[in-house]
């Protein structure tokens, strides 16, 4: 199998790019954003700039390395833990007002522990 040589000084750019772009998806979905759309976003609004600051090479390690991580890679604990927040609040207000009936004490008690509906 060949390998490919990348050239140090693209590895470095292409690290740096994305530890910006992992801080900035951080404050997007700290802000409100879910991880899937702060992700895109921040590749839309950055990679054209990548590709004229530091080459194509550059910016598409940086963009496939942005893609590879998971969100649990990602996240910080906190952002995380305001992520989590937010859905079930989001789950605890869409059970009250669409589905009264499922909106029993062990549903509610299931969806503050484990941030899912039980049924």
């Amino acid at each position: 199998m060949a390998r490919i040589y990348v050239d140090p000084s693209i590895r470095n750019c292409a690290k740096a790019l994305l530890i910006e772009a992992l801080e900035d998806v951080n404050r997007r979905v700290s802000c409100g954003d879910s991880f899937w759309a702060a992700r895109t976003r921040v590749v839309e609004m950055h990679a054209n700039e990548w590709v004229r600051l530091y080459g194509k090479d550059a910016a598409d390690q940086a963009v496939r390395g942005l893609h590879m991580l998971a969100p649990t890679e990602v996240l910080d604990r906190e952002t995380r833990r305001k992520q989590r927040d937010r859905e079930i609040a989001q789950c605890r207000a869409h059970l009250a007002a669409y589905d009264p009936k499922r909106n029993t004490r062990l549903n509610r008690l299931w969806l503050s522990w484990f941030g899912v509906r039980l049924y």
